[in-house]
Order: structure tokens, then C-alpha cells, then sequence
């Protein structure tokens, strides 16, 4: 062979050695790339939904036991929680923690407590009440005194405990929350709907589209707070009424107890309840809402569908 063509041969050889090495280099250089872009996506990521577990896990337990679980400062300057965050179990929650056992009531019963300022007729009763005592003194509501129980009251919009049960259900998987803590927004909703005057549902779809029912959304200062996204800035002497006004707009019953006020005369002045989610929004026109009454409406009719419950306008 001339010496010329094994000269050729050897270039060639390398030539494409170097091109093959290249593309090997290229390939690894992007993988390593995205490599990196989900290390870095992971590290960003998971503390952001750590911390928002923790924020619904505080939220939670303020929620059933106010004076036993304070919320966190992390918790009330945090942002709404997405659906995303995992189921919270209390059983979870260390014994030493928890209130002393005491004989167990029904959840209506507790929910009851919150709502309703008669006595208990029993010591055991007088305990578990204790711990409710500062969020049943934040919802007293301005005029009378509710008088019925929560149960009672559901009974008087038609619905069965099979359709209450089923709408609980449904809220506490869709939104991942507590059943404990379902009941109560459930059994919360009819009783505030009788005192102003306002669909059950219509209100627990605002709170849902607002806040995915966590007492701690928001909370920016004098903005959006709270279950129903209040603006504590415009609504701070309705809060003051019940307390220190920063204070009750995370309590889950006193924020929904103005909320609805806000709803039911939104909806008394605009003659219709979609003009009323329009003005409660701060909306001109359904077209400047960004959909947010279509989400409302929808979601009302999906909890109706839920607890195979009639709509009522």
C-alpha cells in the first residue's frame, strides 16, 4: 500500500473517531443537563410543598382545637395551598399533644359547641367544650342568638344525613381535608345560609374556589385573608366585632360568618346570584372575571351533584 494512501486511511480513521467522540460528548453534555434541570426543580420544590404541608397540618388543628394548637407566624404569612399537598392524618399527631380522652361526642354535637352558646348539661361536656370557648365567643353573631342546632338547621334546607354525609365526603377528598374538619365548614355553611339568607352550597363553592378550604390563605397585609378571601383592609371593622380583627380573619367560622354577610347583600343588591358572585369578586362584567363565577357555579353544582341535593335560586 503507498505510503500516501495509508496517510489518507489514517485520517479518515481519526476523522471519524473525532466525530463519533463529539457526538458521544454532546449526548452526555445534554443529559447532564437535564440531570441538573431536575435537581435543581427537586431542590426548589420539595421545601415549598413541605412547608405547605405543614401550613394545612397547623390549619387543621386550629381549626377542631383552637386554644390547644395556636397557629404558626410561618403559617398565617404563607399563601394559599394547592390540592397538591397530601392527605394530613391526625393520628399522626403525638399523644401528649392531644386534650386528656374524654366521652365522645358526635361531630354535630361539637360542631354544635362552636355554634350555639347554651350551657353543656355535663362536666365531661364542660371539658370539651373548654377548648372551643375563644372560637365560639368569635362567631357570636351580631343579631340573635342561634338557638337551634346545626343539625337542625341542615334538616330545614331538605337534606337528609345520607346527603350530608355524602357532600362531607366529597369535600374532604376533593379538597384533602380532615372529615372532622369538613363537617365543620358543611355544618357551618347551613347555619350561617340561614342567618343571611344565601344558598349553602353557593357559599361552601365560594369558599372552595377561593381558598381550597384553608383557614390560612392569603394573608398578605390588608389583602385577601381567610377561607372566603376577604379583604381585611375594606371588611376590618366586621372582623373587629368579634375581636382583634388580624386575628379573626383566619378563624375558619368568623371568616365565613362575613363572608356570607358580603355574599348575601352582594346578592340582595344586584338581584341575582351571578351578578352577586360578580360584585362580590370585584368584577364589572362577566367578562372582566377571568371566569371566576362560571368556577363558582360549577363547583356548586358539582357538590348538588355530590349530595344528590336540589338547587335552589
Amino acid at each position: 500500500m503507498p505510503f500516501s494512501s495509508v496517510i489518507a486511511f489514517s485520517g479518515h480513521l481519526f476523522s471519524g473517531l473525532y466525530r463519533n467522540m463529539s457526538e458521544f460528548v454532546r449526548t452526555c453534555a445534554i443529559y447532564l443537563g437535564i440531570a441538573v434541570l431536575v435537581a435543581v426543580v427537586m431542590v426548589s420544590g420539595m421545601p415549598g410543598l413541605r412547608a405547605q404541608a405543614f401550613q394545612m397540618h397547623g390549619a387543621l388543628l386550629y381549626a377542631l382545637a383552637p386554644d390547644a394548637f395556636g397557629p404558626p407566624p410561618s403559617a398565617i404569612r404563607a399563601g394559599p395551598v394547592a390540592p397538591l399537598v397530601s392527605a394530613i392524618s391526625l393520628d399522626a399527631i403525638p399523644g401528649d399533644v392531644l386534650p386528656a380522652p374524654s366521652p365522645k361526642i358526635s361531630a354535630s354535637r361539637a360542631a354544635s359547641l362552636l355554634m350555639n352558646k347554651t350551657p353543656p348539661q355535663s362536666a365531661e361536656v364542660v371539658r370539651d367544650a373548654g377548648s372551643s370557648q375563644a372560637l365560639a365567643k368569635a362567631t357570636e353573631p351580631s343579631g340573635p342568638v342561634i338557638s337551634q342546632p346545626v343539625a337542625g338547621t341542615s334538616s330545614k334546607f331538605g337534606i337528609t344525613a345520607r346527603q350530608k354525609e355524602a357532600l362531607v365526603q366529597y369535600i374532604s377528598r376533593k379538597y384533602l381535608i380532615a372529615v372532622e374538619a369538613a363537617i365543620m365548614f358543611v355544618d357551618t355553611a347551613y347555619t350561617l345560609a340561614e342567618e343571611v339568607n344565601v344558598d349553602p352550597l353557593l357559599l361552601l363553592s365560594v369558599v372552595a374556589t377561593e381558598s381550597h378550604f384553608n383557614p390560612y390563605a392569603g394573608g398578605q397585609s390588608g389583602g385577601a385573608t381567610g377561607l372566603m378571601q376577604i379583604i381585611l383592609s375594606l371588611h376590618r371593622d366586621k372582623f373587629a366585632k368579634f375581636g382583634r380583627a388580624e386575628s379573626m380573619a383566619f378563624n375558619p367560622v368568623a371568616n365565613m360568618r362575613v363572608g356570607a354577610m358580603i355574599l348575601s347583600d352582594c346578592i340582595r343588591r344586584r338581584g341575582n346570584i351571578p351578578q352577586g358572585l360578580l360584585c362580590y369578586c370585584g368584577a364589572s362584567s362577566p367578562a372582566s372575571d377571568r371566569g371566576y363565577t362560571e368556577k363558582v357555579l360549577s363547583e356548586r353544582r358539582r357538590l348538588a351533584l355530590a349530595g344528590t341535593i336540589a338547587l335552589k335560586d
